[in-house]
């Protein structure tokens, strides 16, 4: 009888203690308080309104309300950190090399006409007639950071290179702006060492750490174990995910769909702003979306290729930043 009583006991215990710890998280973590929070972030500068990865594109984000700016980091042949989100400048330049095969001086414009990542059929234009040509070559992180001194920045690492790790740290402290970036990759090796260089620069989840979140979470364990990443930045799948699903075959349909559903959790969200760790959602463009992201899933901000119709809704909506206490 007692084992019986002891076997019953064990796991009506421990879901107590996962319910109880999940709303009130600050009774076993100590409570980060965020340098910074963003609602309306440009991905890529805001790639559906203007030259993605451009100064350009970033100029024309902060005067449609963007908080902060998203963008992808390279390594060039002279070893200069550039901002740039393929390897190769094929799509953006019509080159068909390789960042890292090309000196810095000797990388081509960006083209003033440029197929938006997610759907061939829209081009991005800007004038031809540009005051300054300098506004469509890829440019260097130092550029970005002197351009947009104040500007709280999200850096993807999208290499597993040591030296583009580096140097995008010393960057980072040379303009004092670990208090206002965001860095992270999808790869968790490139994670680890983010962490390992610069433990002070708030580090967003790779896809294995959100993988680990969202499992635990559904779990009950979440509430117990320790987080290392500052930010969690995860997909909610939207019209861009829609359109690039469309090759998927049958399996990974089935896949998209179950990470889909696993991802959309308001409790597992809300607990994550309560321990003091934003949350980032990324790719939506639409009203729709953007109202299932705020209202739904009290998400803390999203990445959009629209920041201007992002800008619309939240104030149309005045809203203001979600965090639990």
């Amino acid at each position: 009888m007692l084992v019986y009583l002891v076997f019953l006991a064990v796991p009506a215990v421990y879901i107590i203690l996962s319910f109880i710890f999940l709303r009130k998280p600050k009774w076993l973590h100590k409570h980060r308080q965020p340098a910074f929070m963003a609602r309306n972030i440009a991905h890529r500068g805001g790639a559906g309104e203007s030259i993605e990865n451009s100064l350009l594109a970033f100029d024309k984000g902060l005067t449609n309300g963007v908080e902060m700016l998203e963008l992808d980091c390279h390594l060039t042949k002279d070893h200069q950190v550039v901002v740039h989100h393929d390897f190769s400048i094929n799509r953006t330049t019509g080159e068909d090399k390789f960042i890292r095969d090309i000196d810095y001086n000797d990388l081509p414009l960006i083209n003033t006409n440029v197929e938006l990542y997610y759907d061939t059929s829209v081009i991005i234009s800007c004038d031809n007639n540009l005051p300054n040509s300098e506004l469509l070559r890829i440019p260097l992180l130092k550029d970005v950071f002197e351009r947009y001194p104040t500007t709280p920045i999200n850096i993807d690492v999208k290499e597993n290179n040591d030296e583009l790790i580096q140097k995008v740290s010393k960057l980072i402290q040379e303009y004092r702006r670990e208090h206002i970036t965001y860095w992270g990759s999808f790869n968790d090796v490139v994670c680890k060492k983010l962490t390992v260089e610069n433990s002070r620069i708030v580090r967003f989840c790779s896809l294995k750490e959100a993988a680990v979140i969202v499992l635990t979470y559904w779990l009950g364990l979440l509430p117990f174990i320790p987080l290392v990443p500052g930010a969690f930045e995860v997909p909610i799948p939207g019209e861009v995910f829609r359109k690039q699903a469309q090759n998927l075959t049958c399996l990974q349909r089935t896949l998209f769909f179950l990470a889909e559903r696993a991802l959309n959790s308001k409790g597992m969200f809300v607990h994550l702003q309560r321990r003091g760790i934003p949350v980032y959602v990324w790719i939506l463009n639409e009203n729709q979306e953007f109202e299932y992201a705020f209202q739904k899933m009290s998400v803390t901000g999203v990445m959009t290729d629209y920041p201007s119709r992002l800008q619309n809704y939240l104030k149309s909506n005045k809203l203001n930043y979600f965090l639990s206490v």
